[in-house]
This record gives C-alpha cells, structure tokens and sequence, in this order.
C-alpha cells in the first residue's frame, strides 16, 4: 500500500538489474540540499572540513569491513561525493535453503551503510545540528566496459581542476 504522505517516486535503478552482481558503479552522493558542508577548493585543491574527513575516512573503512567489494577512484567535494566501486562477488548467491540473510549486500545496500555511518559520526561529534548530511538519493551509472571506466575515473580525478577553473578559483 502506498503511503499518501510521500510522493509517487519512481525508482532511478536500471529495471530488472541485479546491483548484487559483479561489476563497476560510478556514483554520485550529494550533500543535504546541496549545501558546500564538505569542505572548499581553494587554489585549486579540495580543503575539506571535518565532515569532507569523515567522508573519504568513511568511504576507506568501507572498503576495508565489506569482503566483496573494492573501491577505485573517489573525490570528495564541496557539496558531493564522487566513487567508483566495484562489487567482485555477489554474497547472496548460493545460499542453503532457509538460512537468514541479513541483507542483501547490493549497491544501495553499500551506499545506505555508508551514508548512515556518515551522519552517525557527524552527530556523535556534534560537528552541526543538520539531521543528516546527505540527500536522501544518489546517482549510479553501470560502468559497462574499460573505456567507460577511464572515462569516468579521469572525471573523478579532474573534479577538483575543472570546479576551480568554472569557478576562477584557480
């Protein structure tokens, strides 16, 4: 049953695809109504804030407590965060008829424990009174082949240059 009190939202996910399976994702997280909380660019370099640290701290300890996963490229910047992430496993195949699985360990699985670990931190040092930091939302793209890879890693790596020369911050 729907709930009147959210809109009628479509999903943004491809229809029909597995974000369990193996494969590289490039996504996108914005900042709660993309605010410049992460931190700021300044002669041309990314300075981030105690919350810009706790991001990219966040992002490598994900990488480190999730066994099926392995992380590439990322930036963090004034008011988005940029990855790309590879899930080399699926965790939720072949499992014995009746055991419990916690969660499935999908790309949006990924992303909400990593989003929550973000805001629990930020509220645990009281670094603003913000309810959370984050969009409710993020962007994906599948990577579907080794030029679309480099592609979007040289994007994630000129972020930064290009933010700063857009905005003469050079």
């Amino acid at each position: 049953m729907k709930n009147p009190k959210y809109p009628n939202r479509k999903s943004i996910r491809l229809k029909n695809y597995d974000y369990a399976s193996q494969g590289w994702y490039f996504v996108t997280i914005n900042a709660v109504e993309w605010k410049h909380i992460f931190g700021k660019i300044q002669n041309g370099e990314m300075q981030p804030s105690k919350l810009g640290e706790i991001i990219e701290q966040e992002w490598i300890t994900t990488g480190e407590i999730r066994e099926n996963i392995k992380l590439h490229a990322y930036v963090v910047m004034p008011n988005h965060f940029h990855a790309i992430i590879e899930i080399c496993y699926s965790l939720n195949n072949d499992n014995p008829l009746g055991e419990f699985i916690a969660q499935k360990q999908t790309l949006s699985t990924i992303i909400r424990g990593f989003k929550g670990a973000v805001t629990r931190k930020y509220k645990s040092l009281k670094l603003g009174n913000l309810k959370t930091v984050w969009h409710g939302r993020f962007n994906d793209k599948i990577v579907r082949n080794e030029r679309e890879y480099i592609s979007f890693t040289n994007y994630i790596e000129d972020n930064v240059r290009v933010w700063a020369e857009k905005r003469g911050e050079t």
